[in-house]
């Protein structure tokens, strides 16, 4: 019998969900509870060949939390991500939410506490009646809004989400505001919380940016964009905490990647002069674009730097869209960031109040 069931939603993406997830999943599991996991609505959103059809998020999380489900019954309904109406033109909107009824029920089965993941958007689903405030009510779950801090506006995004959620008559158990930068987090506290608090809204956390939660390394990324390492196989567990974009000339590009660290810069594969700019001024890896190959003179050079040359088959806009998707992403056997996760939340999130 579930105790308790946490619909964990958000605004807009990247903002930390998962990791949440993770950390409030351990932290019950101490306390002795049984946890269990459900996405009601995922999104294609893999790169690598035969894994198109997956919600990374519920692979990820399935293995992490050890689940016994399959993955068709954790998250019952996967959508594409920009292109999908066709699918449900004649669609009966009523056997979609018993499908997501009926996985529901199994995948609680014998669990204490539930928690839900919402999509990267608060209002997918809504075009078949299955937005986040609509299905937390038909699952009984109460919401936790998970958002990504970065100005006032987020002010704006919490409220609308209560409003979405007062007009359901599902209730918003509070708010978690995430990845804030250090040089805001006092006016996070002294400003942002206060006035939403005002307005009968409970702010369960504020967590500051952490570097070493959302900073993947070379071979995650290759992985998650199927990249082809073509040299610098050594340097693959570098981390990675900026994305540089090549497009200028050698000297602006030197001036450019010297002023940040433990860079990765994208650039076209036939931008040689870039690539050994780069590989001058101390980069971590080079993502190369168009399936263009650079010269062989760049090679001998990568391997002894241990820098990473890494071939996509995309355009240079779309490499660095698909590197955003997974900044901030845990995957299994990662202590590091989980251990992270779990530090962030104990020390900044009233996780006995969503728990408990």
């Amino acid at each position: 019998m579930v105790e308790r069931a946490i619909y964990i939603a958000s605004t807009e993406e990247f903002s930390g969900k998962s990791a949440i997830i993770i950390a409030l999943a351990s932290i019950a599991t101490e306390m002795g509870k049984k946890v269990g996991y459900f996405k009601p609505i995922g999104v294609k959103e893999s790169f690598v060949p035969g894994r198109e059809h997956l919600d990374e998020d519920t692979e990820i999380m399935r293995a992490i939390l050890r689940l016994k489900h399959e993955n068709s019954t954790i998250c019952p309904l996967i959508i594409e991500r920009e292109e999908f109406l066709e699918s449900f033109m004649e669609a009966d909107v009523s056997s979609y939410i018993e499908s997501i009824k009926v996985a529901y029920r199994k995948a609680s089965e014998d669990v204490d506490i539930m928690l839900i993941e919402g999509p990267h958007s608060f209002s997918i689903g809504a075009f078949i009646e299955c937005s986040v405030p609509r299905l937390a009510g038909i699952l009984g779950a109460n919401i936790l809004l998970v958002e990504r801090f970065s100005d006032d506006s987020v002010v704006d995004d919490v409220l609308q989400a209560q409003d979405c959620c007062i007009k359901w008559g599902t209730k918003l158990l509070g708010v978690i505001l995430n990845r804030i930068p250090l040089e805001r987090m006092e006016r996070a506290e002294r400003v942002v919380k206060p006035f939403i608090e005002k307005y009968d809204i409970r702010v369960l956390g504020l967590i500051p940016e952490d570097k070493n939660l959302s900073a993947p390394t070379v071979r995650e990324i290759c992985d998650f964009i199927g990249g082809r390492v073509l040299a610098g196989r050594d340097g693959l567990d570098r981390v990675i905490e900026a994305v540089l974009v090549g497009a200028m000339t050698p000297d602006s590009a030197a001036k450019y990647f010297r002023k940040v660290a433990n860079e990765i810069v994208i650039t076209g594969g036939d931008r040689t002069d870039i690539i050994l700019t780069a590989l001058e001024t101390d980069v971590s890896a080079i993502i190369l674009t168009g399936n263009l190959y650079p010269s062989v003179k760049v090679f001998p050079k990568a391997d002894q730097l241990k820098v990473p040359l890494i071939l996509v088959p995309y355009d240079t806009y779309t490499t660095l869209q698909y590197i955003q998707k997974i900044i901030g992403r845990i995957k299994p056997g990662d202590p590091r960031r989980v251990g992270a996760a779990i530090n962030l939340v104990k020390k900044h999130v009233d996780w006995e109040r969503i728990l408990r």
